[in-house]
């Protein structure tokens, strides 16, 4: 913040104004990125919508035809009696010669059992349970035809079992079409797109050539960890980018409804880059153009700084007029802007401190703190008031005695240390020194400031008062001072309060019966040997917190009746 103060007007318009251009320069720069990069997703997305109703068409496709060129050769009579004969010669024959007919990758024949009496492709030897594969199982268990994706010989391939009637089961057709590089590659040459048919720990198929698999692979462990082997799409699936050296991709993963011990899914990928084409440069341009107007707009604002500063420095000079005294010093700009207003305003302000020059006159009359603050506020009706208030006199016993024997110095240092102590718990209590009256102080409670436990306050004054002598007495002993011994007289009345005096030299003060019978009750503490004492207006608003003593009825000077005193112990 020292920094920022110590920069010229100049900069301090400049500085923030170009920072604010900068930031709204960032922020267009973040919009235009996401919403290019938005519009760019959402193509890519569209065409992996594409590449999904291709690849759905495809499976839909070849299972159609699988399932029904299957059932047609399920009902076919020599089919039928090729597998009643049990000729593994006869039986091996159909299964080669109906292989290449239908154009599959695999075509078995198994018995109702479930084991294989002729199998061509697909590496599974003649009298192995194809049960294992598991749309076989589900059709020996149904007896309808069944379609699956499933893993043969670690391959992915899509099979339909179809079971052969005689009336009753007397067999399975088992067909199966891969889905390998070349189907990848159709798929996509068909849809712009790259694809990939992999699971965790293996890539079935894919477009991508081996050299570039790896991450498709790592892909798979990643995001396919702990799915269910048979997760079906959410059809709300989040795209993600993938850089491959100086290429990024824009790739989708989604899993494959397969019968399979690992989950299966397709990664459908395309290029971010290209996809962007001409839009790649547009955040440059947009930077150039912001740089552009960033540029003009600093030469504007240095032009408005100035036209600022030159008024702002003559406010400076007659600143500098008020500060060494000059309080006449007014500045004349003929402006209606703001600039206009400041001047008007400073014009305004030296009025303000020659005003106060004349209320801190007055305020010197006036020794205490509070006063001054009621003042300020308004609280202080210096015409003069009727209130009530607790008045406290503290008096020194034997003083005559200690300043006959102490050196004037030692004995102002003495007095001086005392006062300090007194005035201390004074104001500690919310209270007011009215005076110092030789050896002693006049304290008000209640005046200016009204607490309305003024009361308590002042006791606990006086209690605080008579608990520091001994620490004090300790510390005056090197000033030849043995013993000190006060005594406190308090009373609660009405008074009048407010400036007392002659203009040139008044003060705030109160007057009236209360602060002479406070007077005297202080002059009783020596008659009765008490430290502290109270009237009995003061007593009676003290509560249970305070421990009492004598109470006594005594006659007082200038008081034509006696006046009840109470003696506080403690509190």
């Amino acid at each position: 913040m020292s920094w920022w103060a110590r920069r010229r007007l100049r900069a301090r318009i400049l500085l923030p104004f170009a920072a604010l251009l900068l930031v709204v320069l960032l922020v267009t720069l973040w919009v235009v990125s996401a919403a290019v990069g938005g519009w760019v997703e959402g193509s890519l997305r569209r065409q992996f919508e594409v590449t999904g109703s291709v690849f759905r068409a495809l499976l839909e496709e070849r299972a159609a035809r699988l399932l029904g060129e299957t059932s047609l050769l399920a009902a076919d009579f020599a089919l039928k009696r090729a597998i009643a004969t049990y000729d593994p010669a006869t039986l091996a024959s159909v299964a080669v010669n109906q292989r290449e007919r239908l154009g599959v990758e695999l075509l078995w024949i198994a018995n109702e059992q479930g084991q294989v009496l002729a199998a061509a492709g697909g590496g599974v030897a003649t009298g192995a349970d194809a049960r294992a594969v598991p749309p076989v199982a589900r059709v020996m268990e149904s007896g309808e035809a069944q379609v699956a994706l499933t893993e043969v010989e670690k391959r992915l391939v899509q099979v339909v079992a179809t079971p052969v009637f005689a009336p009753d089961p007397i067999g399975y057709l088992v067909a199966g079409t891969p889905i390998d590089d070349a189907t990848a590659q159709h798929l996509a040459e068909t849809t712009g797109t790259e694809i990939s048919f992999l699971s965790p720990g293996h890539v079935f198929a894919s477009s991508w050539p081996e050299d570039e698999r790896a991450e498709a692979q790592r892909i798979a462990e990643r995001e396919l960890a702990g799915t269910p082997p048979r997760a079906a799409d959410d059809g709300a699936r989040s795209t993600f980018l993938v850089r491959l050296g100086e290429r990024r991709f824009l790739s989708l993963l989604v899993p494959l409804d397969a019968e399979l011990a690992r989950p299966l899914a397709v990664l459908v990928q395309a290029s971010y880059d290209a996809a962007l084409g001409p839009l790649a440069r547009l955040p440059q341009w947009v930077a150039t153009i912001g740089a552009l107007a960033l540029l003009a707009a600093l030469l504007v604002g240095g032009v408005i700084a100035s036209s600022i500063a030159a008024p702002l420095r003559t406010l400076a000079q007659a600143m500098g007029a008020v500060l060494g005294g000059d309080l006449s010093r007014r500045v004349t700009l003929r402006r209606a802007d703001e600039v206009g207003f400041l001047a008007r305003a400073f014009n305004e302000m030296v009025t303000g401190l020659e005003e106060r020059e004349r209320i801190k006159d007055l305020f010197g009359r006036y020794v205490s703190r509070d006063v001054a603050a009621a003042v300020l506020r308004g609280d202080l009706p210096l015409g003069g008031e009727r209130r009530e208030v607790t008045i406290l006199f503290q008096d020194v016993r034997g003083f005559t005695t200690l300043a006959e024997r102490t050196p004037p110095d030692t004995l102002i240092r003495v007095v001086n240390r005392l006062f300090a102590e007194m005035v201390s718990a004074v104001e500690a209590q919310g209270g007011v020194v009215r005076q110092f009256v030789g050896d002693g102080v006049m304290a008000l409670f209640g005046a200016p400031i009204a607490h309305p436990d003024d009361p308590v306050r002042a006791v606990r004054a006086a209690l605080d008062m008579v608990q520091r002598i001994p620490a004090l007495e300790e510390s005056l002993r090197a000033e030849g001072v043995t013993s000190l011994r006060i005594g406190i007289g308090i009373h609660t009345g009405d008074v009048v309060a407010g400036r007392v005096g002659p203009d040139e030299r008044s003060e705030y003060g109160v007057v009236g019966d209360a602060v002479n019978v406070a007077s005297r009750i202080e002059g009783l503490t020596r008659e009765t040997g008490a430290t502290i004492l109270v009237s009995a207006a003061t007593a009676s608003r003290l509560g249970s917190g305070f421990e009492l003593g004598r109470r006594l009825v005594l006659p007082v000077r200038g008081k034509a009746e006696p006046v009840e005193v109470v003696e506080v112990l403690g509190g």
